[in-house]
């Protein structure tokens, strides 16, 4: 007699025999049987009658494979098919194929998406019942339903490699402990992570299957979003003028019957003027570019403007303080700065600017500029955001008649002058009137004056520098608001020497941005306020406004700037967790080893498992020669114990004890497969019909 570990095992040279004691009765209590029924105590040798009840049971005959007596009716055989065809995994198979579909799937989706925006990526409209649908599937969905698809997939063939596995061990033969931990491992890899083992490839199998659903978060961090900028080339459509109305900008009257000239703004052209003092941003409608925050455009536009004649010289200052012939005091004055703006009726506008560049009054320390500016037709670059225009930087240069003797001074750049715009009949018949009639009637209309008018009024202006003896000081006139920011007298105004000294910077590139502002709002005004052009009727002294509008549609090819959130794949993290991937299911893939030494279809079901262990082994008793079957479970065995003592023991208990046994699945009896004892049990037989 053996002890192991509190359990008590009976020790004898072969497998005990099963000896059950004689009953008189039959061995099922049939429904017609009222007598007692004979139960057996836990020592086998006490007997109580227990009284049956009118409970109902279920007869026998029932049951398809059973008759009354409790047999069955027939034998139910297959046959035992090895081999690499016969038992080729096909399921397993299929899960492997599809695992790498869906593999591949996934990598297409994260390639496709990277840098398609997020809002039109996998998005469809569908009609359903004459109502439009729209629907969208993110790449976050997408990845999501994959990793789902995979981890079910990859446990449906991980179960069966278990069991595939589980099975080639118990035909090449291995210990119950073994075979216990395989079961284990398969279940949960609690058990390696509890007793720190690694038995076989079933522990790196269990390993990787259980890292698989970490590597799913992995392959979620391929995909993320980031805004970014799209250049979009696109055309773009806009209503602008395409000239300037006839009489649009100023009224003309004749005062004291020797003056004729613009002396105030027509209603149209004063709204231009008051959005440009405050700077009120300019609408424009832009088909083709969306007034939405995340979107501007940049386009070139035809527009009203100026083509510009310039020529380049220097002056000299007067000598501040001399005397003539006589002995009287001279005290010139000296321009050191100065903007004059020509007015009238003509068609064209004077502009001439001065201004001290160099320091003192000897020599040509004074440059010039004299512009002269002819109505055209040009080309405004423009930013347009949620339906705001906003001036470009101009790309051409001025036109010089005489270049500045400074090369740096050429580069005034303008806009690029599409065409020049007509003198209109309108105004022909202005000058007609001016020049023929002594007496004009005043309230006509001039296309040009005004505009000419308003650069007088809003940037004419100077800064004058006299000599002043009698206070032996010097005299400082500053006029016009433009001229202010350039009054910074750094050496003071304290003597005239001393305010001679002070230089002035270029107000060009200050003037030309100024204009240019106003006659693009011009432009835009004319079209968006329908401001109609002025004419003479016939044998009428007064010009009166039609309803004819000189605007037009534009269309430019312009650039589409977009900021909009899209998909961002990283192809290093998508491709370490597709390789780790393949990686944990190619691990598998050793349990399939021996395969081909399985005759059927296997599982790890408790019944095909239990039928595998019910009397397994069934061996001659060497003192009588009678079969006798005897399970592998058996804890306590002899010829006055019933068969399978421990019932009641967990697994782990169960392993303690049996775990050594050494067993294997095959032939425990003629067309017999079970568990059985290695020595007594033979692998299965390919062909053979078994029971």
């Amino acid at each position: 007699m053996e002890s192991h570990q509190g359990y008590v095992t009976l020790s004898q040279e072969g497998p005990p025999r099963l000896e059950l004691q004689q009953t008189e009765g039959p061995l099922f209590d049939l429904p017609d049987n009222n007598g007692p029924k004979i139960s057996f105590s836990e020592n086998e040798a006490e007997r109580d009658s227990v009284k049956e009840g009118n409970s109902k049971r279920t007869p026998l005959d029932s049951y398809s494979l059973l008759k009354n007596t409790g047999r069955e009716t027939h034998k139910v055989s297959n046959a035992w098919r090895a081999g690499n065809k016969a038992r080729i995994p096909l399921l397993s198979l299929c899960c492997l194929l599809i695992m790498f579909a869906i593999l591949a799937a996934m990598i297409v989706i994260l390639l496709v998406s990277d840098g398609q925006d997020v809002e039109s990526w996998g998005a469809a409209t569908m009609n359903i019942g004459g109502h439009s649908h729209y629907w969208q599937v993110s790449v976050s969905a997408w990845l999501a339903l994959a990793n789902f698809l995979l981890s079910k997939t990859l446990a449906v063939m991980f179960a069966e490699a278990v069991a595939v596995s589980w099975w080639v061990d118990a035909i090449r033969g291995q210990t119950l402990k073994r075979l216990h931990f395989r079961w284990a491992v398969g279940n949960s890899i609690q058990t390696v992570a509890l007793h720190w083992r690694l038995w076989g490839w079933i522990c790196v199998g269990s390993l990787a299957f259980t890292i698989f659903a970490g590597l799913e978060v992995v392959l979620q961090q391929a995909s993320s979003s980031t805004t970014v900028l799209s250049l979009i080339p696109r055309n773009m459509t806009s209503e602008l003028a395409s000239a300037l109305p006839a009489g649009f900008s100023g009224v003309v009257a004749a005062v004291a019957h020797d003056t004729f000239g613009v002396v105030y703004f027509t209603p149209p052209f004063i709204q231009v003027l008051q959005d440009y003092k405050i700077q009120s941003p300019v609408s424009l409608d832009l088909k083709g570019c969306d007034s939405t925050s995340n979107v501007s455009c940049t386009t070139r536009l035809p527009g009203v403007g100026f083509q510009y004649t310039c020529n380049a010289t220097r002056s000299a200052l007067l000598d501040p303080l001399s005397t003539d012939p006589s002995g009287s005091a001279l005290q010139p004055p000296n321009s050191v700065f100065q903007v004059n703006v020509t007015t009238g009726i003509d068609w064209e506008i004077g502009l001439s600017v001065l201004w001290q560049d160099e320091r003192g009054y000897q020599g040509k320390t004074v440059t010039n500029r004299h512009c002269t500016l002819l109505p055209a037709l040009v080309e405004y670059p423009v930013n347009v955001t949620q339906g705001v225009a906003t001036l470009q930087a101009p790309t051409s240069q001025v036109e010089w008649t005489t270049s500045p003797s400074n090369p740096d001074d050429e580069a005034l750049l303008v806009d690029k002058v599409l065409n020049l715009l007509p003198i209109p009949e309108h105004d022909k018949t202005l000058y007609r009137v001016w020049i023929e009639e002594s007496d004009p009637n005043s309230g006509q209309h001039s296309t040009l004056g005004g505009v000419a008018l308003a650069f007088s009024s809003l940037f004419g202006s100077s800064i004058v520098l006299k000599s002043d003896v009698t206070n032996f000081g010097s005299d400082v006139a500053v006029t016009g608001s433009f001229a202010a920011p350039y009054a910074v007298f750094e050496h003071g105004t304290g003597d005239i020497d001393a305010a001679l000294n002070n230089t002035y910077a270029s107000p060009m590139n200050a003037l030309l941005s100024n204009i240019r502002d106003i006659m693009f709002r011009t432009t835009v005004a004319i079209a968006t306020q329908r401001v109609g052009d002025y004419m003479f009727p016939n044998s009428s002294a007064l010009d009166v406004q039609t309803a004819t509008v000189p605007a037009h549609n534009v269309t430019a090819q312009g650039e589409y700037r977009v900021y909009h959130t899209v998909y961002k794949t990283n192809r290093t993290v998508l491709g370490v967790a597709v390789a780790l991937m393949l990686v944990a299911i190619l691990a598998i893939l050793p349990l399939y080893d021996g395969y081909w030494l399985l005759g059927r279809k296997v599982s790890l079901s408790p019944f095909e498992v239990a039928k595998a262990l019910h009397y397994s082994t069934v061996v001659i008793d060497k003192r009588t020669g009678e079969r006798q079957p005897y399970s592998v479970l058996d804890v306590v065995a002899g010829p006055d114990r019933v068969p399978q003592s421990g019932s009641n023991l967990s697994a782990d208990e169960l392993v303690k004890v049996l775990g050594a046994r050494k067993v294997r699945y095959g032939e425990v009896g003629p067309n017999i497969l079970g568990v059985g004892l290695i020595e007594y049990t033979e692998p299965p037989k390919a062909g053979r019909l078994y029971d």
